[in-house]
């Protein structure tokens, strides 16, 4: 059997709506099917998505594990090809995408680190304009081939080449020997691989094209911006801002020990605060939310809402101070 030239890890944790989809994207690629490999990696067992995996001579993993590092680390230590790719079971690729990997990666022997734009797609599969994708998408074409080089792209562009792991493809070469790294991380594994890029030898490409679909849904494990009810949307900002800040902790201490320490000064409150995505759009929206709810259930959103009108900054505060105290609570920090 003809040796894969790309491995394809698919990671899945309780959500089935749709990965159907993401596998479905990964086998109507243009690239021709023995030119790649699938390996997907989930907690449940599904009959049909079990069935399309094997129809594809893919590998399935049943995992219960959580952290998003330790998935990766699996689908990296039994992937076969030369190019390892990610994508997160609600995101897809366009036709053309592992195509397009396969050929940067042949012309470029150097090659250890790819990334790509995004375009922003809803529950339904459809195109939608989002703020923070439109941010974050870099249009520059960027290639950095030496340690300056790379310096300078992440002074000029900072962590936007390190943001969506379904945007990134890495030589296999080169993440092997990171796998223990990479596996100690519950989150922040795009800018935890872009970070290890930068400090190893190899060059590193940005693609401004958008070869990858990004779902902003209810059910996106790193987004509370579509979730509509909003004691459930203050809850999963909080949860996975505690989250965020295990990895973002470990992250910083890595940073340091690499030398980078003086590139990662950004405000803790304000990274926690990003994870409601745009602040201004719906905090201040929460103050209708507390009209039209008949339950108090939606004061704590409503409270937030006001405090980000007198501060944002104030607002940000008392989140990153809520999941700080539940953080404690819990045992998670020394």
């Amino acid at each position: 059997m003809k040796k894969p030239f790309i491995s394809v890890i698919i990671t899945a944790y309780n959500r089935r709506e749709f990965i159907r989809d993401a596998i479905n994207s990964v086998i109507n690629s243009t690239l021709p099917e023995d030119e790649y490999e699938i390996i997907v990696i989930k907690n449940f067992r599904d009959e049909y998505v079990d069935d399309m995996i094997e129809k594809t001579g893919g590998k399935s993993i049943i995992t219960d594990i959580v952290s998003i590092g330790a998935k990766v680390a699996q689908g990296i230590e039994v992937a076969n090809g030369d190019v390892i790719t990610f994508l997160e079971d609600d995101d897809a690729y366009l036709p053309s995408r592992l195509r397009n990997v396969r050929n940067v990666f042949e012309r470029v022997p150097s090659l250890i680190y790819y990334h790509n734009n995004v375009a922003a797609i809803d529950e339904t599969g459809k195109v939608m304009p989002d703020k923070l994708i439109e941010k974050t998408n870099i249009h520059d074409t960027v290639i950095a081939h030496n340690y300056e080089d790379k310096l300078n792209v992440f002074r000029r562009y900072g962590w936007g080449l390190g943001l969506r792991l379904s945007s990134m493809a890495v030589r296999r070469s080169f993440i092997n020997k990171w796998v223990s790294i990479i596996k100690r991380f519950p989150d922040l594994v795009d800018v935890l691989i872009f970070l290890l890029a930068l400090v190893s030898d190899g060059t590193i490409y940005h693609d401004p094209r958008r070869l990858t679909y990004y779902r902003v849904s209810s059910t996106s494990a790193s987004s509370a911006r579509a979730v509509r009810d909003p004691l459930n949307r203050f809850n999963r900002a909080v949860r996975n801002a505690a989250r965020h800040a295990i990895a973002r902790h470990m992250f910083v201490t890595l940073a340091e020990k690499m030398g980078l320490r003086k590139y990662v000064r950004y405000d803790e409150a304000t990274v926690i605060g990003g994870i409601y995505g745009d602040w201004g759009m719906w905090l201040s929206k929460a103050i209708v939310d507390l009209v039209m709810c008949e339950s108090t259930r939606c004061v704590g959103s409503a409270m937030l809402g006001l405090t980000y009108l007198i501060s944002p900054w104030l607002a940000k505060r008392l989140v990153y101070l809520y999941y700080t105290r539940a953080f404690n609570a819990w045992g998670l920090r020394s």
